[in-house]
């Protein structure tokens, strides 16, 4: 069993390669849009940004798991997060604990995402999107409670999985824009000390203005960035429900 869904997971990390780096081409000749009249979205393409995320975890498990204390890797506190995206990619990390005042717990995480889409509509001041996203991602939770238990001291757990959503682009005006959207998803988790692993299911909102070329190409952009992720693992003292709040603000080149 535990074999079975090692190589589900080793599959499922190829295709999204592939995907990626194989037929990213491909994808954006095949997509299609209505209304396609007026001048293209010029925004600049890249952005470095910083953010304060409110982040949860909860534990939802069984009240006797196999191992372990239940509820050991429980947090909840301010997390630190910086950015970087670019044409589709968006690259972050976060840290929380004693650096922002937790210390019982803390918290890192970090991962990327892969996004491209279809136009449903646009125009010169709207467009509207079908985005569709590859992500990759690794947290790592310890708590000051287990670390006597040698086996389940961390909170260890990659994951890839895919989404779709919509989102939207508004351009009152040629320096200004806002964007919006979200996007469930589902994949695969796995621990990266160990050989069990399981599903996750993921939820990513967001909402951005950005006031463009200030000076040159420098712009600057603030947001809001909402993060769920529910683990589901075979062992249930990993089952967490993660729950983060952030408001990012960034410059844009």
């Amino acid at each position: 069993m535990i074999e079975k869904k090692i190589k589900m997971v080793r599959l499922f990390t190829l295709i999204v390669l592939f995907l990626v780096f194989g037929q990213s081409n491909v994808l954006q000749a095949q997509m299609f849009s209505v209304g396609e009249r007026g001048p293209r979205y010029s925004g600049p393409p890249s952005e470095v940004y910083i953010g304060l995320e409110s982040m949860e975890a909860t534990y939802k498990g069984g009240s006797n798991p196999s191992q372990g204390v239940p509820g050991a890797f429980e947090y909840s506190g301010p997390v630190v997060k910086l950015g970087y995206n670019t044409e589709g990619l968006d690259l972050y990390l976060a840290t929380g604990g004693q650096v922002t005042g937790v210390e019982e717990a803390s918290y890192f995480h970090t991962g990327g995402n892969f996004d491209f889409g279809i136009n449903l509509y646009r125009s010169p001041k709207f467009r509207l999107q079908v985005p569709l996203r590859l992500s990759s991602r690794y947290t790592n939770i310890a708590s000051n409670e287990t670390f006597s238990i040698q086996s389940v001291n961390r909170f260890q757990f990659g994951m890839v999985s895919g989404g779709v959503g919509v989102s939207g682009e508004w351009r009152p005006t040629k320096k200004i824009r806002a964007r919006l959207g979200a996007l469930p998803g589902y994949g695969f988790s796995f621990a990266t000390g160990g050989f069990f692993g399981g599903a996750i299911g993921v939820v990513d909102a967001f909402g951005k203005l950005y006031v463009d070329r200030l000076y040159n190409d420098l712009g600057v952009s603030i947001g809001y960035n909402y993060d769920f992720r529910s683990y589901d693992i075979e062992d249930d003292i990993y089952d967490y429900d993660l729950r983060g709040h952030s408001i990012e603000i960034g410059v844009t080149f």
